[in-house]
């Protein structure tokens, strides 16, 4: 049993590691290079007012890799003092890392454009880009006692609203973080489900499996789902210990729309 655990292992990190150096993919994703504002990586149009939306010159300016939406130069400082340092995206250093393998972790390129799936058949394309069309449609709008610490949020202190959850609910920079990996959400993008914060990953595992192997998710797929595999892969990913494909099991998944709400940093007012 031990071996074929230690196999499966061998196998997952093989997939997930480069084929030129071995490092972790993340290390050569190229969206952190192109996009420092996530509604862009989301592809999302901001209703904001153009002055208020922040571009890569403003994040540089600041000396950071990116900085909350709508909060002014003086309380960047402030909001960025809540968060542990070594997270925090400033320009060069760990922190800016940080980012970027978060961007990569909790907003996986495969899950907001088919040009990045290898697995997804052809008449299922169309019922991803109606899952993209539909999340892609949510409105983004600003995101008293913090959810996740249940200490108090002062008036004049900064906060963060998710208006999923009404607007009486707020949550301190440092507690706005995903339920499941317990990770700052990056750039301030969550989802919702059951009442509890995610990240874009981490909700999507919630409602469908992914596949331990090439990371996509298994909603698209049209192959029945293997319900007591330890590790989820899909039909071109899962092999048996002795290397044979295992082609006498499919996978069959129901799409099902789930919706991404980035969110506004705010003054809590008095």
């Amino acid at each position: 049993m031990s071996n074929n655990t230690d196999r499966n292992k061998r196998i997952k990190l093989h997939k997930k590691t480069c084929n030129s150096c071995k490092c972790p993919r993340e290390s050569h994703d190229v969206y952190h290079k192109e996009w420092v504002n996530v509604r862009n990586r989301l592809g999302f149009d901001s209703p904001m007012d153009s002055a208020k939306v922040d571009s890569k010159e403003k994040s540089f300016r600041e000396g950071y890799a990116w900085v909350p939406s709508g909060l002014p130069s003086h309380k960047i400082s402030e909001y960025f003092q809540q968060i542990p340092s070594s997270k925090v995206p400033r320009l060069g250093s760990p922190g800016e890392k940080y980012r970027d393998k978060q961007l990569i972790l909790q907003l996986p390129k495969q899950d907001l454009a088919l040009a990045y799936c290898k697995h997804i058949e052809n008449s299922q394309q169309s019922c991803y880009e109606d899952f993209i069309n539909a999340r892609n449609e949510i409105a983004l709008d600003i995101g008293y006692e913090c959810p996740t610490c249940h200490h108090f949020i002062k008036p004049g202190d900064l906060g963060v609203v998710a208006p999923k959850f009404g607007e009486d609910v707020v949550w301190h920079p440092g507690c706005f973080v995903c339920s499941e990996c317990n990770e700052i959400l990056v750039d301030l993008t969550y989802c919702v489900h059951d009442n509890l914060l995610y990240c874009e990953r981490h909700y999507a595992e919630q409602l469908k499996p992914r596949c331990a192997g090439c990371d996509e998710d298994g909603k698209y797929l049209s192959t029945e789902l293997i319900k007591r595999l330890r590790e989820k892969f899909d039909s071109k990913n899962l092999f048996a210990p002795v290397h044979k494909s295992l082609t006498d099991f499919f996978f069959s998944f129901n799409l099902l729309l789930f919706f991404v709400k980035p969110f506004w940093m705010f003054d809590v007012k008095s």
